[in-house]
């Protein structure tokens, strides 16, 4: 009689356990259906603030929002103090006060930004050695990972296609470092980085 008692416990509690995985699961893929879209992610994260910007004035906005897999390379808002002097300006169409939308400089100002833009969804632990990525821009970046630090530059300043040398000005910043890997958006995946990287 006891081992019939014990059985009929065992399987009540293998029942309730399956129950409980089957009440767990839906929770499990409710989260995973609840990421927001790239735009969206880098809008709740205040570190991106100026690159979200810049997608903003470049009228880029919904191209971040849509369902094609894209790796971002996004600035941290500190990585726009060592922009060239005017450049971020001369883009955005002048003074940031009053500014008039129609002095944009879409064309340039989509190159930056589709040059910190890979196709697909490349998590960090894809990224390894020392290879090039076809950026959304059409030229290529530089990957370098080493000790376990990954860092991304342009590989020929001023010489690739669909690079504008930073408007004449050729740009040899240091190297940008991630600084924050696999931030997770239901259309990609940002790694924020600690420079800008010029076409």
């Amino acid at each position: 009689m006891i081992p019939m008692q014990r059985r009929g416990l065992f399987t009540l509690a293998a029942a309730g356990a399956a129950m409980g995985a089957g009440l767990a699961a839906p929770t499990v893929l409710r989260a995973q259906t609840q990421l927001r879209t790239l735009a969206d992610t880098m809008a709740g994260d205040s570190r991106f603030s100026q690159f979200l910007n810049l997608i903003t004035h470049g009228s880029m906005v919904e191209k971040f929002r849509q369902a094609a897999p894209m790796t971002v390379f996004a600035p941290i808002d500190a990585a726009f103090s060592g922009a060239p002097s005017g450049m971020l300006d001369q883009l955005m169409g002048g003074s940031q006060s009053g500014q008039n939308r129609n002095d944009v400089d879409r064309l340039r100002l989509g190159a930056l930004i589709d040059y910190h833009t890979v196709p697909g969804m490349l998590r960090a632990a894809e990224l390894t050695g020392d290879r090039r990525l076809r950026t959304v821009n059409g030229a290529d970046i530089a990957l370098t990972s080493a000790n376990g630090r990954l860092s991304l530059q342009n590989p020929a300043p001023g010489q690739q296609i669909a690079g504008f040398s930073a408007a004449g000005q050729n740009v040899s910043a240091r190297p940008a470092q991630v600084v924050q890997a696999d931030i997770m958006a239901s259309n990609g995946i940002i790694h924020a980085i600690d420079q800008v990287i010029w076409p």
